[in-house]
């Protein structure tokens, strides 16, 4: 991926962290984003390596609301 796209990407992220969320809650997501750093790519399932990003942001958005992701 091009390195101005992988720019956008963050900034898009940066921003929408900085909107209106609260120091204590930055400082949790942050502890969590930790984990996510240790995935290892190679150990993600092949369904998750096929999701859109769409797809990924409602399973997500439908697992918080029903209790079954637990972060």
């Amino acid at each position: 991926m091009e390195q101005k796209k992988i720019d956008e990407i963050l900034d898009h992220i940066n921003t929408k962290f900085d909107e209106n969320v609260p120091r204590l809650v930055k400082m949790m997501v942050r502890k969590k984003m930790g984990s996510l750093q240790s995935f290892e790519t190679d150990s993600l399932p092949d369904s998750l390596r096929i999701c859109t990003v769409e797809e990924l942001i409602f399973i997500v958005k439908h697992g918080l609301d029903t209790g079954k992701l637990k972060i």
